[in-house]
């Protein structure tokens, strides 16, 4: 309960709607109604999904989607303007269900989600720290992310192996041009595959080695940098100076 109340605060007044992912037996949902409504619940379990609005009373203030928050229809379920989003996030599938919300900023206002601690980490990780990676990267794009509160595995029961995290974002679109932005996490997406290498040899271009050694100092970056020292005007950077598409060397 105690994490609940993180999270239902951490929800600015408005919108007064959120969409939950993950309500399960429904302890979050009924925080959330407490302060907003409608709360649009989406839920993978069809027995679940079914039997939520009578656990809770059958409050008006609920919907109730049965669906995977992986594939369902952001477009169908944000409809009507901006939206809140709140949740205990499977950890199996939390970053991938990040990265959807993320990329879906136009109509969702901000999410307060438990993660799994590593997935927190890499959420807020700025340049050099060694927790930095691609969903840093992209989280920096759409507007960043806070830490809110680490919750250890005695705050459940069963407690499960892993600690976790609330974070807190508020996504956005970038001020820079699409067309930029795509390229940037392009690159870093690459890159970070390959993270132990130096940032010339973790570029993939077709450019010669020294003509790309001359545009990374062009940018003021140093050729031997690893990719999770490189901020986001880094990548962005780095965008305009590389073709696209990519091609390996």
């Amino acid at each position: 309960m105690r994490v609940g109340r993180t999270i239902v605060e951490a929800l600015p007044p408005s919108p007064d709607r959120v969409i939950e992912i993950g309500p399960g037996q429904g302890a979050l949902t009924r925080l959330l109604l407490e302060r907003f409504s409608p709360v649009r619940a989406v839920e993978l379990d069809p027995k679940l999904a079914v039997d939520l609005p009578g656990r809770l009373g059958h409050p008006a203030g609920l919907e109730v989607v049965a669906a995977d928050a992986l594939t369902v229809d952001l477009d169908q379920l944000t409809g009507g303007g901006a939206w809140s989003v709140a949740g205990n996030l499977p950890y199996s599938v939390g970053t991938p269900i990040i990265r959807r919300l993320l990329e879906h900023h136009r109509v969702i206002a901000t999410m307060v989600v438990m993660v799994q601690l590593e997935v927190g980490q890499r959420l807020v990780a700025g340049p050099g720290d060694p927790d930095r990676g691609f969903l840093s990267v992209l989280a920096e794009v759409y507007g960043g992310a806070e830490m809110i509160a680490r919750v250890p595995a005695s705050c459940f029961n069963p407690p499960p192996k892993v600690t976790s995290a609330v974070v807190r974002m508020a996504p956005r679109s970038s001020a820079a041009a699409p067309g930029v932005v795509g390229r940037a996490l392009e690159l870093a997406a690459e890159a970070f595959s390959h993270r132990r290498k130096k940032l010339l040899n973790a570029i993939p271009t077709a450019a010669a080695r020294d003509d790309l050694a001359s545009r990374l100092a062009s940018l003021d970056l140093d050729p031997a940098m690893r990719p999770q020292e490189v901020s986001l005007h880094g990548w962005l950077a780095l965008a305009t100076v590389f073709p696209t598409p990519l091609e390996r060397r």
